[in-house]
């Protein structure tokens, strides 16, 4: 395992799994050597969470650990939260252990508002309807926890994003991260024209206007300047140094390696994994597109009050 102290970190993503039971259209990890985290690198890894407040598992598909439940027990007695980010097909079946172990947030990704086009992307046949039965019966059971939705957004799901609010608001999502896709060499103009690209983001705008849930960090402004977005000429990141890695750090467990950010183990980076501080406030320019909400985070890095959860 690498050496980095994990001091002062608020977050910590743990990769639970490396391989995963939907095929994504913008991920590979279905194709990965079905493999999980073990109780020796778990317990490693738990050891030296010093200020770590809260562990996000994630994957690959974190819900096909067979040991997650254990894991957040473990965490849960040291009084740390937890937190899954889950495609949501195994959800309604383990959310009961979850719970009953610890789990304080669930995090499910919902790309549409419909089965046609949430399915076709994640590339499972009735998956957006097992989210919304696991949905509800959370909603009955469970309103303590704490629901958020990942959107990954492409030309694909765009003209959605209004019915997606609504569909979100219904099914008792309280937060929701929109993340412009970031596929390598993906650009908007090639997909989509500029004006009908234009349309659909007020569109989106005036749907954040008319429902509740709570967008986190620039998930509101996610395309910043429209027509430079849609050109590919700007980018998502922090508006000077990267701050995001003093708070946040990523551990894969198959690679024994531990990233700055959970963006950096996704894609090809000249940014390695490194124990200097210094190296890892870099300039936020030398980055290939952050997340909304990361960017959002790093830029507010001086507010203490920041909730756990909203990172």
């Amino acid at each position: 395992m690498h050496s980095l102290r994990l001091m002062n970190r608020r977050v910590l993503y743990i990769k639970a799994s490396n391989s995963c039971n939907s095929r994504c259209f913008m991920c590979d990890s279905w194709r990965s050597k079905i493999d999980f985290i073990d109780d020796e690198h778990f317990n490693a890894i738990l050891e030296r969470m010093n200020g770590v407040q809260l562990v996000r598992f994630t994957g690959g598909e974190p819900l096909l650990c067979d040991n997650l439940s254990g894991y957040i027990k473990k965490c849960h007695s040291k009084g740390l939260y937890t937190s899954v980010i889950t495609n949501g097909l195994l959800l309604n079946d383990r959310i009961d252990s979850l719970v009953s172990n610890g789990l304080n947030q669930i995090i499910v990704s919902i790309d549409g508002s419909h089965s046609e086009l949430h399915d076709s992307l994640r590339g499972v046949p009735g998956l957006l309807n097992r989210i919304s039965i696991a949905l509800e019966r959370i909603a009955e059971a469970y309103p303590h926890l704490i629901i958020r939705a990942n959107t990954v957004v492409s030309a694909k799901n765009i003209y959605d994003l209004p019915n997606l609010a609504q569909w979100l608001c219904a099914h008792g999502v309280t937060q929701w991260s929109i993340i412009p896709i970031k596929l390598n060499g993906y650009k908007w103009a090639n997909h989509i024209s500029l004006d009908d690209f234009i349309q659909a983001y007020e569109n989106f705008l005036n749907a954040t206007q008319k429902y509740t849930m709570n967008l986190l960090g620039y998930s509101s402004k996610w395309a910043i300047n429209p027509i430079r977005f849609w050109e590919g000429t700007q980018r998502i990141h922090p508006i000077d140094k990267c701050y995001y890695a003093q708070m946040v750090a990523y551990y894969d467990p198959f690679e024994e390696r531990i990233f700055p950010c959970n963006c950096l183990p996704h894609r090809d980076s000249t940014i390695v994994s490194r124990e200097d501080n210094e190296f890892w406030e870099h300039e936020a320019s030398l980055c290939q597109g952050c997340e909304p909400l990361n960017a959002w985070i790093s830029d507010n890095h001086c507010n203490t009050k920041i909730p756990i959860f909203n990172f």
